[in-house]
């Protein structure tokens, strides 16, 4: 497979660490950036992988879908009408359990 389509359909994957008592601590990375022109994704992960998980972006996310799950964890492509700005962050909640984390991501040209 050439580079240029190599970097055309690479994901992001944004790995959810929880600890021992099912509480989040963090994501890695703390912010995802993808780009729109290299139609990359994003797929959340969970480590350790028994935990169940959701996704669900604030107010008007960057992909088709706003909500994701340990099941449904990749993000598709960026919107069509969504403007590549890396000064615009989008705000998204990642909930285990009871357990809740605010990350943040941004689309590159």
């Amino acid at each position: 497979m050439s580079e240029a389509a190599t970097a055309l359909s690479q994901r992001q994957t944004v790995i959810i660490h929880v600890n021992a008592r099912g509480e989040i601590t963090g994501t890695e990375p703390k912010t995802f950036e993808i780009s729109k022109e290299h139609q990359q994704e994003v797929i959340w992960k969970i480590e350790p992988h028994h935990h169940a998980f959701t996704v669900e972006f604030e107010g008007e996310g960057p992909f088709y879908e706003s909500k994701f799950d340990n099941v449904n964890s990749a993000s598709g492509l960026v919107r069509r009408r969504v403007h590549a700005n890396a000064e615009k962050v989008y705000k998204y909640k990642i909930r285990v359990g009871t357990s809740s984390h605010d990350p943040g991501g941004i689309v590159t040209r």
